[in-house]
């Protein structure tokens, strides 16, 4: 899935490769899978976005907004797949979900992997901030160390679920999934269980240091390595807690990674320094 470092960099390769772009239609490809959601039948889009221009391209979290003139968006949420960029002498590719043409004979092709929603938004429906009903993503000026403090005790959760739990609850934090949650709670030297109320008050500000650490890094590498930018290019960054570690040393202390079931998925973790 995309998390906010994946959506921060295909928003900004957007923004350089098509703001300017004039859109020529919208379609659907041959494929069809059952967890894409449109709000609109394909050929409404199309009609509405052709003769438009692309006036930029921005990301919250981990979702991604590609603005067509001043008065509609295209909201991609919460998705996973490949969002590529076809040059106008490039080819397109033979399989895809969603594409967009523009004038110049260039496209951008999706393909879902897992899940998603792609809408196509009137200004009245979005205003200035589509996204404030979601969480806040790490990197934001709101997210400071008391706002932080107060979203760890405003989890509901708090007293029955672990600390990833919380991490991954985008209606707290947005941007943050199982990907970068479990680097985040190795760098804080905290175990994926520990209940909030049993963390610290040094615990939390090196949690909260850890997030903004970890995303950061991940920003600067261009996403994670198993995830791909607009380019079709792998991502920099190596998570220090995967499946691909588990069963090698930890790069701290050198206990070997181990794998944990939780919450209905997998954790990997170094039971030495994470407590």
């Amino acid at each position: 899935m995309i998390e906010m470092p994946e959506a921060y960099t295909l928003a900004r390769q957007m923004n350089e490769a098509l703001t300017g772009k004039i859109f020529q239609g919208f379609a659907q490809g041959e494929l069809r899978h059952k967890f894409l959601w449109l709000d609109r039948p394909a050929e409404e889009s199309s009609a509405i976005l052709a003769g438009r221009s692309v006036t930029g391209a921005s990301s919250y979290g981990r979702s991604m907004y590609l603005h067509a003139g001043s008065d509609y968006m295209i909201w991609f949420g919460e998705i996973g797949g490949r969002l590529l960029y076809h040059p106008a002498a490039g080819q397109l590719p033979k399989k895809y979900h969603l594409r967009w043409d523009f004038s110049d004979g260039s496209s951008l092709s999706f393909v879902l992997q897992m899940w998603g929603f792609v809408r196509l938004l009137e200004k009245p429906e979005f205003g200035e901030r589509p996204y404030k009903e979601v969480g806040i993503p790490p990197l934001s000026a709101e997210f400071t160390l008391e706002r932080f403090n107060t979203l760890l005790e405003e989890y509901p959760d708090k007293t029955s679920k672990g600390v990833k739990g919380f991490l991954v609850t985008s209606q707290h934090m947005n941007g943050i999934g199982n990907s970068y949650a479990q680097d985040i709670l190795f760098r804080a030297r905290l175990s994926p269980r520990r209940k909030i109320p049993d963390i610290i008050a040094t615990e939390r500000e090196q949690l909260y240091r850890a997030i903004q650490e970890t995303v950061r890094l991940a920003i600067e590498s261009g996403g994670r390595e198993d995830e791909r930018d607009l380019y079709d290019r792998p991502g920099g960054y190596r998570r220090l807690m995967s499946s691909q570690t588990a069963g090698t040393p930890c790069p701290a202390c050198g206990t070997t990674i181990e794998k944990m079931a939780y919450l209905g998925g997998a954790c990997y973790l170094c039971p030495q320094c994470q407590k």
